[in-house]
Parts: C-alpha cells; structure tokens; sequence
C-alpha cells in the first residue's frame, strides 16, 4: 500500500515531516495540494465565494464573484490566512503538539471547518 493511501498525505508532505519540518511548511504543502491555489474567485463547497487557498476575505472585504488576484497577491493572502491557524492553535491547544500535530490541527480546525465550529466538534 502506497503511503498516500495509507496516510492520505503526499510524498512531498511525509517527506517534510520526516525532515523535521515546522508547521508552517508542513501547512503550506498541505493545504497547496488540498486546497489549490486560485487565483479566480470560485464557489466553495458551501457556496461560499472563496480564493487563494480558500480565504473568504481578502484585505478586509469579502471575496466577490469575478474576483481575481495575481499569484503573488494570493502568496500574500495564503500566508496571512496560514499564520492566523497557527496562531489559533497556539492559543488555544493547551498540551505540547509536535510541528505535524499543529499543521494538522491548523488544517482541521481554524483553516477548514472555522474557529467557532473546532471545540463542539471535538
């Protein structure tokens, strides 16, 4: 059985944490391969209109239909959204979490279902 598989991760991924990788590298590549990176604005799941890696809002106001952003911009965007989930996971996780527990974690909680949703669910 092929690791992807097994782990629902990514070569690149399980390389990055075998190399002791931190968080945010581990988040980046995650959430790359998961999420992608559009730089058109786009439905979610939800139907909520999302870019980037899924940010709702970008400089403060909402993401719009017809949206677009530059590669760069989106680089920007991603990794302010990034370090928000960390930052939320920092805060509130309470116990000592090694580099591939708090991207996995960042991933779950504050990037994919939301901060408000994370403790009821658990």
């Amino acid at each position: 059985m092929n690791a992807k598989i097994r782990y629902g991760l990514s070569a690149a991924v399980l390389a990055l944490i075998a190399a002791g990788a931190p968080a945010p590298d581990i988040l980046d590549q995650f959430l790359d391969e998961k999420e992608g990176n559009h730089t058109t604005a786009y439905r979610d799941g939800a139907g909520i209109w999302t870019i980037c890696r899924g940010a709702i809002l970008v400089d403060g106001k909402p993401v719009v239909p017809g949206m677009k952003l530059s590669k760069e911009k989106c680089d920007r965007v991603n990794a302010i959204e990034r370090d928000k989930a960390l930052a939320w996971v920092e805060k509130n996780i309470k116990v000592p979490l090694t580099e591939p527990q708090k991207a996995g974690i960042a991933s779950f909680c504050p990037y994919n279902i939301g901060p408000g949703k994370c403790f009821p669910s658990t």
